[in-house]
C-alpha cells in the first residue's frame, strides 16, 4: 500500500477526495487529511508519505511554499496539485519542484482522479524497483569493497596466496599509486605513510572525477588503491586522462613523489590478487621512467630476467679503466652496464644490490684520491642515497668516477721533467722495499731537500706521501690475492711492523687491511 496525504483548507474537498475513488482497490491508503502546508510537513516528519494531493491557496503555508519546502528536503514521493480556475500558471511554476500533475477541483470526476492516481502508481512502482536494485547493488558493492580491502591489505604478506576465487558483483578497474621515497627519506620519516595524505587525496579525487562524491580509497603503507566508478570501466582513454589529472594534483598539493598504475578490468578476487602483484611490479618502472606519466598493468610484460654481465666482472673492468685514469672507457663501461639493466627493467632493489657494492668498492679503493675533496664526496653519497631514479644514481656515480680519474691522471701523468719521471720510476720498481728520501737522492744523484721541493712543485704532492700512496695501492692488489695474509703483505712492501702498516692503510682507506681483504674476497 502507498500512503496518501490530502492537503486542502476546505473540509468538503477533503471529504470528497476521500470518497471519490476506491483508494485501496488501486493500492493506496489515505493516512491523513490536513488544512495547510505546516500541518502537512508535521505529518511527513512522522509518517512515510508516497502521494500528496495539495491545494494551492491555503492559510499559514500555501501549496507553492509547501512543494518548495519538500523539494529542498529531497522528498521522494509524488505530488498532485489541486487548482481552481485562474491558478494554472501557479501550478505550472510548481512543475520545477517535482509536481507530477495538476487537477481542476471544480470539474474533477472519479475517472480523471483514477487516471492520475494510476499514473502515480506506475511511477512509484518504477521508483521502488529502482530503489530495490540500488539497495541490492549497494549491498553487493559493500561486500565487494570488503573483499577488495582485505586482499589489498594482505596481498603483500606471505601465506595469502590461497585466497578463494570469489566473483565480484560487477567489473572494476583501479588506480594503484605509490608514494615513492628513497632509503634516506624512509630512515628520516619512518612513520610517514600515504594514508597521512588521505584527506587531501579524497578531496582531489572528488574534484577530478565527475559525479564522485566519496571516493572508494584504501591505503596500506606507501601504497594506495582507488576504485573507479563503474561507468568508467570500459573507457580506457578517459581512465588515463583522469588518472593523470589525479596524480598531477596530488603532486601539486602534497609535494610528494607519486606514481600511478591503471589495472586491467577485474571480475574476481583472483583477478584482483594477480592485478595487484603486477601493478605493484609495474610501479617500480618509475625508477626508469620518472613520475611524469601514468603506467598500465600491461607493461608488466616489459619486465624480464636480467641476463647481462655480473657485477663483479663490471667492477673489475671499471677499476682497470680507472686505474689508468681513463674516464672515457670507465664511462662507457658504466653506460653499457646500466643499459643492460634498463632493457630488462631490473627492479630497483636488485639494481641497488648491484650498484651499492659497486659504489662502496669505488670509494674504498680510491679513497686516497678523494682525500682532497671529502666534502664533495659526502655530498655525492648523500645525493645517491636520496635518489629515486636510475638516471640520478648513474649521474652521481659518473661524477665520482670523473673526480677519481682526474686525480689519478694528475698523479700518474709522467709528462714531468726528466728528474720527476726518474723518481716515479724508481719508486715503482722498488715498491716492495723500504724507500727513503736518501735512497732516491743517491739514485738520481741530487740533493734531498732539492728533490723534495722539486717533486712538490711539479706534482702538488709531498714525495713521502707519493711513496705511501703507491705502497697502499700495491697493498690493495696484494690483499686481493687469496694466498696472501695481511702480515705477508706488510712485509712484502717493506714495512718492519704490521701495526704501522695497519694504521697507514686505515688512514688512507678508512678500513683496516683485514676488513678490506674480507670484503674483496666476498665480492669475488
Amino acid at each position: 500500500m502507498y500512503n496518501v496525504l490530502i492537503v486542502d483548507d476546505e473540509r468538503i474537498i477533503r471529504i470528497g477526495l476521500r470518497s471519490l475513488i476506491n483508494w485501496e482497490e488501486v493500492g493506496f491508503k489515505i493516512i491523513d487529511a490536513v488544512s495547510d502546508g505546516k500541518q502537512a510537513l508535521a505529518v511527513i516528519e512522522r509518517e512515510k508519505v508516497d502521494l500528496i494531493l495539495t491545494d494551492i491557496k491555503m492559510p499559514y503555508m500555501d501549496g507553492i511554499t509547501l512543494v518548495q519546502n519538500l523539494y529542498e528536503r529531497g522528498f521522494l514521493g509524488e505530488i498532485i496539485m489541486l487548482t481552481s480556475y485562474g491558478e494554472f500558471e501557479f501550478a505550472r511554476q510548481c512543475l520545477r519542484y517535482g509536481v507530477g500533475d495538476y487537477l481542476l477541483k471544480g470539474t474533477l470526476v472519479p475517472d480523471e482522479l483514477m487516471q492520475a492516481v494510476l499514473k502515480v502508481q506506475r511511477k512509484l512502482d518504477e521508483k521502488g524497483e529502482k530503489l530495490f536494485e540500488e539497495e541490492r547493488e549497494d549491498i553487493n558493492n559493500e561486500q565487494d569493497l570488503k573483499v577488495i580491502e582485505r586482499i589489498f591489505k594482505t596481498n603483500h604478506l606471505e601465506g595469502e596466496n590461497n585466497i578463494e576465487k570469489e566473483s565480484l558483483s560487477m567489473p572494476y578497474v583501479f588506480l594503484l599509486f605509490k608514494h615513492v621515497q628513497s632509503k634516506a627519506q624512509k630512515e628520516k620519516h619512518r612513520a610517514c605513510t600515504l594514508e597521512a595524505y588521505r584527506e587531501s587525496i579524497e578531496n582531489i579525487i572528488s574534484e577530478a572525477v565527475p559525479n564522485q562524491s566519496i571516493p572508494r580509497l584504501f591505503f596500506e603503507g606507501e601504497w594506495g588503491l582507488y576504485l573507479f566508478p563503474k561507468g568508467y570501466v570500459e573507457q580506457k582513454d578517459v581512465l588515463h586522462r583522469i588518472s593523470m589529472h589525479i596524480l598531477n594534483l596530488i603532486k601539486l598539493y602534497t609535494n610528494i613523489k607519486i606514481i600511478g598504475v591503471i589495472s586491467k578490468v577485474i571480475y574476481t578476487s583472483y583477478d584482483l590478487r594477480e592485478s595487484l602483484k603486477k601493478t605493484q611490479d609495474v610501479a617500480e618502472l618509475s625508477f626508469y621512467k620518472g613520475y611524469e606519466e601514468v603506467l598500465e598493468e600491461e607493461m608488466h610484460i616489459l619486465m624480464k630476467p636480467y641476463l647481462g654481465r655480473s657485477a663483479q666482472i663490471v667492477e673489475e673492468r671499471l677499476h682497470q679503466a680507472m686505474n689508468k685514469g681513463d674516464y672515457s672507457e670507465a664511462n662507457n663501461l658504466l653506460d653499457m652496464y646500466m643499459e643492460e639493466m634498463r632493457r630488462s627493467y631490473v627492479p630497483k632493489e636488485q639494481v641497488e644490490e648491484r650498484l651499492n657494492p659497486l659504489l662502496q668498492g669505488i670509494i674504498l679503493d680510491y679513497s686516497i684520491y678523494l682525500e682532497s675533496d671529502k666534502s664533495r664526496l659526502n655530498e655525492l653519497v648523500e645525493s645517491y642515497r636520496a635518489s629515486t631514479l636510475l638516471d640520478e644514481m648513474q649521474g652521481l656515480i659518473k661524477e665520482l668516477i670523473y673526480m677519481i680519474c682526474t686525480l689519478i691522471l694528475q698523479i700518474k701523468n709522467k709528462n714531468y721533467r726528466r728528474e720527476i719521471v726518474e723518481i716515479m720510476d724508481y719508486i715503482e720498481q722498488h715498491i716492495t722495499e723500504k724507500i727513503t728520501l736518501n735512497s732516491i737522492a743517491n739514485q738520481i744523484n741530487m740533493n734531498e731537500s732539492y728533490i723534495s721541493r722539486l717533486f712538490k712543485s711539479e706534482t702538488g704532492m709531498n714525495i713521502i706521501q707519493y711513496i705511501n700512496v703507491s705502497k697502499m695501492e700495491k697493498a690493495k692488489e696484494l690483499l686481493k690475492e687469496k694466498n696472501m695474509i695481511v702480515k705477508d703483505v706488510a712485509y712484502a712492501l717493506g714495512f718492519e711492523e704490521q701495526s704501522y702498516f695497519n694504521r697507514m692503510f686505515n688512514k688512507y682507506f678508512g678500513v683496516n687491511p683485514k676488513e678490506y681483504k674480507k670484503y674483496t674476497n666476498l665480492s669475488q
